[in-house]
């Protein structure tokens, strides 16, 4: 097995989009990434690309959007604990320092404790994720109101709404207003931010993200806290849902927390299926 380090996103995808697209649904976060990073959407400062391969085939990838966590995948079928050890060895002997790691649920868990004892750092589960996929919505959900795209002059509601969902999902507890200013605008003008709009008055949002060549996702998926339990956010989904596979995408998918069961409940009403789980784990002490 050989290590191979990528400083192009075309290079990577090169070598690893055959294997992705075989479950787009399932693959969408590093495939969706991947894609927006070479089509010139992804604004990271330093990305890490590395495959694992033995021959002419791909048995794993890692991609890391510093400071963010490494994603991971491993092939079907690839000898997957040897392959994570292979990949940890060859990360830590390149002095590479992961605040974490999110992958396949067995995947992400197996290369935790592989981490954690060649580093000698902690780690502590951050979220159990449960993966959706829609190809059609339920109908009868979407309610009064009308979904519209933010502008800027959602932008006070909208830097609000994000820093309370970060701390709800237990993301980060004390956002970075300025960071979370940027990350509204860049959403707004994206125009990949929608908001569900009842008697005149914003009431939930969600975010459209990380297209592949078949689907799309979602996030920011939130309603206030005094305005939940009147159905604004299975209205919000359900309505970007139609309109993003009236756009000509053949599916819908999204993470969802598994702690959360309103917010899944939500998803299996509008007419999401689970279809994997995922998880990610956090990285501690100072040796990470």
């Amino acid at each position: 097995m050989e290590l191979v380090w990528y400083e192009r996103m075309d290079d990577f995808l090169e070598v690893t989009l055959t294997y992705l697209e075989r479950d787009e649904a399932l693959n969408n976060l590093m495939l969706g990434v991947a894609l927006t990073v070479a089509a010139g959407g992804g604004l990271y400062d330093e990305l890490k690309m590395v495959t694992v391969r033995e021959g002419e085939a791909t048995l794993a990838a890692g991609l890391q959007t510093v400071p963010a966590n490494l994603m991971l995948y491993i092939v079907p079928g690839a000898p997957e604990l040897e392959v994570l050890r292979f990949l940890a060895e060859g990360l830590c002997a390149a002095g590479v320092k992961l605040p974490g790691v999110i992958g396949p649920q067995g995947t992400a868990a197996r290369f935790a404790s592989l981490w954690s004892n060649l580093i000698g750092c902690g780690v502590e589960l951050d979220m159990p994720l449960r993966v959706y996929e829609l190809r059609s919505v339920q109908s009868g959900l979407v309610g009064e109101g009308m979904l519209r795209i933010a502008g800027d002059g959602d932008l006070d509601w909208i830097i609000q709404a994000i820093s309370s969902f970060e701390q709800d999902a237990a993301i980060d507890e004390s956002p970075d207003p300025e960071r979370v200013g940027k990350l509204a605008r860049r959403l707004v003008g994206r125009q990949g931010l929608y908001l569900w709009e009842h008697e005149g008055r914003v009431v939930s949002m969600a975010a459209k993200t990380r297209p592949t060549r078949h689907g799309i996702a979602l996030n920011y998926v939130y309603t206030p806290g005094e305005l939940r339990g009147r159905g604004y956010a299975t209205s919000c989904v359900a309505a970007l849902c139609q309109e993003l596979l009236g756009e000509g995408y053949e599916f819908c998918t999204l993470f969802a927390d598994l702690r959360n069961p309103t917010s899944n409940g939500v998803y299996l009403r509008v007419g999401f299926k689970p279809i994997g789980d995922f998880a990610s784990y956090r990285f501690t002490g100072e040796n990470r």
